[in-house]
């Protein structure tokens, strides 16, 4: 990759820093936030479903509306929109209308995420697509990494308000970062309703989605609610479930990196088994474990690493399947990947308020299995088309 292909890649890892940090923003400020606008830690963790919701729906849409307009465009009206909603939730009165926001940004991350990945596959040839799908990626493992541990401890020092503002501004200055790296005009092919219906109930293609949804809610079941899993559960404090967010993102851009090298070397196949393999681990782990915080804390990288394994071979598998129609079955699997924030997300708050804390790895393992047994359906399903 040349110099100006690299600077435009990661103009696109910007734009995934800043929906990475906004989509995850009421995760770090839980606490905070809860305490200001006297609502329970579920009301919180509906924040995020809603945002995930709300994304879920609009990304397959934004593509039957306005999938064949010029992907570059798409992409900064979307960075817009997500990071002005942001800004304007340092200043609401009350829990609905930080509601309605999160609604809207979340309406805009829907045509961050799907462009970007598709952007970035476009700018390589295909022998090097996982490593730039990974490099693209990489902004949203460093939100993990710097952001939302940042966010955690600028919500303690300055208030959540304050936070809401900055990460607004920095999504601005990604907008801007677009603006003048990318220079991409490609268009989008046109999409139907029915295209859409095909990508999601032919079966290749249909599972491997499921996959993506199963998976990023397994992840969610636990660490929607990972600062009162690390307080209640595991007897740590605030500082501790800081440091175990700040390991989290550590291990996730670890993970990134080695996912773009496992796939374009070994095949997204086994890297997507690896992950797989890797999690599930993680979870029963954290569900045998004796209340220390260190234990969180070592077993926050592992997960992390894994985890994070997944998604760029998942991209590079599905550009495989169609390459014609990688617009469409990359917004498929980036509306999965937050409906499993989405579900996930819930799950967690309805066991909070019923099961207590401790159960949440188990759910997060069971969800783990559905997701592999999706996977090789779809993988069983691609080689039969073959």
């Amino acid at each position: 990759m040349n110099r100006k292909t690299t600077l435009a890649l990661l103009s696109l890892a910007a734009a995934y820093f800043a929906m990475g940090t906004t989509s995850l923003l009421v995760v770090a400020v839980s606490a905070p936030l809860a305490h200001d606008l006297q609502v329970s830690p579920a009301a919180v963790a509906n924040l995020l479903t809603i945002f995930a919701l709300t994304f879920a729906v609009a990304a397959p849409l934004a593509q039957v509306l306005f999938g064949q307009l010029q992907r570059r465009l798409l992409l900064m009206a979307g960075l817009a929109v997500l990071s002005v909603a942001t800004g304007l939730a340092a200043f609401v009165d009350g829990y609905w209308q930080l509601f309605a926001l999160r609604v809207a940004a979340g309406a805009g991350a829907a045509l961050v995420g799907p462009m970007a990945s598709a952007i970035g596959a476009g700018l390589v040839r295909q022998e090097q697509q996982g490593r730039a799908l990974a490099l693209v990626f990489s902004g949203m493992m460093l939100a993990t990494v710097l952001g939302v541990p940042l966010a955690a401890w600028l919500g303690g020092w300055l208030g959540w308000r304050w936070v809401f503002l900055i990460f607004g501004a920095a999504g601005l200055a990604a907008t801007v970062s677009v603006a003048a790296m990318v220079h991409d005009r490609s268009h989008g092919a046109a999409v139907t309703l029915p295209g859409l219906l095909r990508v999601l109930t032919t079966r290749s293609t249909g599972m491997s989605v499921a996959a993506t949804l199963l998976q990023m809610a397994a992840q969610f079941a636990t660490y929607a609610l990972i600062v009162p899993f690390v307080i209640e559960r595991m007897g740590g404090t605030q500082a501790w479930a800081v440091a175990i967010l700040f390991a989290f993102g550590v291990g996730g851009l670890v993970g990134n990196v080695v996912a773009g090298s496992m796939a374009d070397r070994l095949g997204p196949d086994r890297t997507i088994w690896t992950s797989f393999a890797g999690l599930a681990v993680v979870f029963a782990l954290l569900l045998a474990a004796p209340p220390y915080a260190w234990i969180a804390l070592a077993l926050a990288i592992p997960w992390a690493v894994t985890g994070t394994m997944f998604q760029a071979p998942q991209q590079k598998r599905l550009v495989g399947l169609s390459p014609d129609a990688r617009g469409l079955l990359l917004a498929c699997n980036a509306s999965a990947l937050y409906v499993g924030m989405a579900a996930g997300s819930f799950l967690a708050g309805v066991a909070y308020e019923s099961l207590g804390i401790a159960v949440l790895p188990a759910i997060s393992l069971g969800l783990m299995g559905a997701a592999a047994l999706a996977f090789r359906r779809s993988r069983a399903e691609s080689g039969r088309r073959v």
